[in-house]
């Protein structure tokens, strides 16, 4: 058995799961933190229900692991407002990344979005640049920032505009080059792939992009 060992928060999202299975698959133990029980258990896969809000009663959980991934994420719709949803994204994630290190995490990877920009004037865009930023100061040895268009995938509910991307995604694609490549859609299970296989890759903080995901997560 792989004696690495991984721990992916926010394990029964639509990226989430898939890292989960990916590393499955691989035969590395992973301990899933989530807030309900996985769709199937699997072997390998070690499931942890958790209260976000009382995170610091888990930091058992988080000893001993190499390779960190944080899958946390939600919508203003499911949140109910933007100070739920900024405690979703920023303040969740940000007290994650904090037990991953003070328990000893090398490796921390992070899934944000094309734009993240902490000024920017789009509330999402801009919580997603506030969470990097705030990430990006702590000292661990390896911070992959992955910044995807929109995600190709199954997902349990769909949203009307991400239906659409799913529907045209090939021919949107096919017009965004150049620069705009980085804002192409990326499936799920290439983005996931490369996640595992950026991990711990390059010393210090390194954002990830659409061409990326292809290589890392196509190999």
């Amino acid at each position: 058995m792989n004696t690495q060992r991984s721990l992916v928060v926010g394990s029964t999202g639509l990226v989430g799961e898939e890292v989960v299975n990916l590393l499955a698959s691989k035969e590395i133990p992973v301990r899933a933190l989530c807030r309900r029980d996985l769709s199937s258990p699997k072997p390998f896969v070690e499931n942890i229900k958790v209260n976000f809000d009382r995170l610091d009663e888990y930091e058992e959980h988080f000893k001993e692991v190499d390779d960190v991934y944080i899958c946390l994420g939600t919508t203003i719709s499911k949140a109910g407002s933007q100070e739920a949803f900024e405690k979703v994204d920023i303040e969740y994630c940000l007290e994650t990344a904090k037990l991953a290190l003070e328990a000893g995490a090398k490796n921390l990877s992070l899934i944000t979005s094309m734009g993240a920009d902490p000024s920017s004037s789009t509330f999402y865009l801009r919580t997603k640049g506030i969470i990097e930023d705030k990430i990006s100061q702590l000292d661990f040895q390896s911070l992959s920032i992955h910044r995807p268009g929109l995600l190709i995938g199954a997902r349990k509910e769909m949203r009307i505009a991400e239906l659409m991307g799913q529907k045209i995604h090939p021919a949107v694609n096919l017009l965004l080059l150049g620069n705009l490549s980085k804002f192409r859609c990326i499936k799920v299970e290439t983005l996931a792939k490369a996640m595992i296989n950026c991990s711990g890759l390059e010393p210090g903080t390194k954002h990830y992009y659409y061409d990326d995901f292809v290589e890392k997560g196509l190999g």
